[in-house]
């Protein structure tokens, strides 16, 4: 009976397992940051500027109560604070946006080195918290077998 030998294979293992450690590319590339908080903000008079970029689902936007196109409304915020950096934008996606719509107009308008950028969200009202139906939060328990 022949014996194999195990040596050989084990270090093409661990060849490869080199190999790919080092091809492995570990940035992050397209991160987003974005900081999640639980206090409220609102305007204050020491703001000088409020920039409100509201849209839809069909990418329809609004830089205040005006229609405009997003090139139109990166241009227009640009222009007005070139001098000024006390300002701040608002980006307020409707209900029925994807977070995915959201996600690309934060990063266009970070693209266009716009600072100041917030994401803006509209509270439920407590008649539609009556209105949706209420989701169970319940997980199952774990049991030893």
């Amino acid at each position: 009976m022949t014996k194999i030998s195990l040596t050989p294979i084990i270090d093409v293992v661990f060849i490869l397992l080199i190999f790919f450690m080092l091809a492995t590319n570990f940035q992050d590339f397209n991160k987003t940051e974005i900081d999640l908080t639980k206090s409220t903000a609102s305007a204050t008079v020491t703001d000088k500027r409020v920039f409100i970029i509201e849209f839809d689902e069909d990418s329809n936007f609004k830089l205040g109560n005006q229609e405009m196109t997003m090139s139109e409304i990166k241009e227009k915020i640009i222009f007005e604070t070139k001098s000024d950096e006390n300002y701040a934008v608002v980006v307020k996606p409707s209900d029925k946006t994807s977070f995915q719509t959201t996600l690309y107009v934060l990063e266009d308008l970070n693209a266009t080195k716009i600072k100041n950028v917030m994401l803006g969200i509209n509270k439920p009202s407590n008649n539609n918290e009556a209105e949706q139906p209420k989701r169970s939060t319940d997980l199952p328990l774990l049991r030893k077998m």
